[in-house]
C-alpha cells in the first residue's frame, strides 16, 4: 500500500488536530498515513509516496522543529517530486486583506530560503483560539489579535475557524496525486458528490466548550 506521510508542528495543539484529522480522512479513502510531530521524530520522506507539512504561523514564522526536518531532507527525491504539499496554519487570513496575504506570502518565502524546498501545493489554513488553554499574558495579546483580524475576543471560550469541508476536498484531491489507481475526486472541485464530499458541511466558526481538547494551533 501506497503511504503519504503527514508531517507537522504545534504550538498549542491545533495544528496537530489538522494533521489527525487529514490522516483520517486519507485512510478512509484507501490510504496508508503516518502522521508525526516534528518536534519528536525524524521520518525519512523517501519511505512515503507523498509528503505532507504543516505548521503554524507564530512570531512571523513557523515552528523550529518544522524548519530544521525540511532542510535537512529538502533533496530527498520525495520532497523534489510532485506530491507534496505545505500548510500554513494561522489566523491572519480572517482579515482578508492585501497586506496580510502579503504578509503570510512573505512568511512563505522565507521558509523557503531557509529550507530550500518548495512544495508543489501551498494552502493557508484558518487556525484556533484557545483561550481558554493560554496563559494570562498570552491570552491578552492573542485577544488584540483576534480584535484586529475580525474574531471573537470572549476569552471565556474557545473557538476554531478551520474549514473542515475545504480540508476534506484537499486530501480527496491530494490522495488521488498519490495513489490515481483509488480513483478519486476531480468532483471535489466542483463540490459534486464523490467519495470525499462530506455528509455536511460544518460551520466556519465553531464555538467550542471550555473544556474542547486539541482546539488551538
Amino acid at each position: 500500500m501506497a503511504r503519504i506521510l503527514i508531517l507537522y508542528g504545534t504550538t498549542d495543539g491545533h495544528t496537530a488536530k489538522i494533521a489527525g484529522f487529514l490522516a483520517d480522512r486519507l485512510r478512509s479513502l484507501g490510504a496508508g498515513v503516518d502522521v508525526f510531530d516534528a518536534a519528536t521524530s525524524n521520518p525519512d520522506p523517501d519511505d512515503y509516496a507523498g509528503i505532507i507539512v504543516a505548521a503554524s504561523v507564530h512570531a512571523g514564522g513557523y515552528q523550529r522543529s518544522v524548519l530544521r526536518w525540511v532542510r535537512r531532507h529538502a533533496q530527498s527525491e520525495v520532497m523534489r517530486g510532485a506530491r507534496t504539499a505545505f500548510l500554513s496554519v494561522c489566523l491572519g487570513v480572517l482579515q482578508q486583506s492585501p497586506k496580510v496575504m502579503a504578509d503570510l506570502i512573505a512568511i512563505k518565502s522565507g521558509f523557503i530560503a531557509k529550507t530550500g524546498w518548495t512544495a508543489t501545493q501551498f494552502k493557508i489554513v484558518a487556525g484556533a483560539l484557545p483561550y481558554t488553554r493560554y496563559g494570562w499574558l498570552k491570552r491578552l495579546i492573542m485577544r488584540r489579535i483576534a480584535r484586529k483580524a475580525g474574531g471573537a475576543t470572549d476569552t471565556a471560550h474557545d473557538y476554531e475557524y478551520t474549514d473542515w469541508h475545504d480540508l476534506r476536498a484537499f486530501a480527496g484531491r491530494f490522495c488521488a496525486l498519490c495513489i490515481p489507481e483509488l480513483e478519486a475526486t476531480r468532483s471535489c472541485e466542483t463540490g459534486s458528490a464523490c467519495r470525499c464530499a462530506p455528509a455536511a458541511i460544518p460551520a466556519r466558526q465553531r464555538h467550542l466548550a471550555r473544556a474542547s481538547v486539541g482546539s488551538s494551533r
